[in-house]
This record gives C-alpha cells, structure tokens and sequence, in this order.
C-alpha cells in the first residue's frame, strides 16, 4: 500500500488546480478581470464545487488503498483488488 499511497498527495493537487481554473472561468464568464477577488458566497462556491471534484477523482483509489493495506485479506495485487471490489 505503500506506492499507492504516495498517489493520495494529487487530491490537495487535483483540488487547488480546479479550485484555480473555476475562479478564472467564473470571473471570465462575468467579463471581469481574471484576478478579481470573489465574494464570500462565491468563494465557497468554487471551494465546494473544487473538493466535489477532487473527492469523486481520488475516492476510488482511496478504497483501493485502504483495501490493499487490510491485514484480514490478502490479494495478489492492485489489479486483483479492483477486480474483486468490482464485483
């Protein structure tokens, strides 16, 4: 589990890139300068919808990970795990 778990720093990763990117559409889409600060409610908007994102990226390879590391079962690698889950 341990190479797998060098994988769960891309949730911070995924999470600030599309936090980032939404900022800058939504502030194209409103024909305002791209650095223009956001409200409070636009704020946590983009920081819902930004963690929503990441959450639904990386939850797979959550359970993989957490799967792969269970004392109680044994599995003859990450592509057995899928599987098995999968089922």
């Amino acid at each position: 589990g341990f190479v797998p778990g060098l994988f769960g720093t891309s949730h911070g990763a995924l999470q600030f890139m599309a936090y980032e990117d939404l900022k800058l559409r939504y502030n194209k889409y409103r024909n305002r300068v791209p650095d223009t600060k956001l409200n409070t409610v636009e704020y946590i908007m983009m920081a819902a919808i930004s963690k929503i994102f990441a959450v639904s990226a990386t939850y797979p390879y959550q359970v993989v990970r957490a799967r792969l590391q269970d004392q109680h079962n044994t599995y003859s690698g990450v592509f057995d795990v899928i599987h098995r889950t999968w089922r």
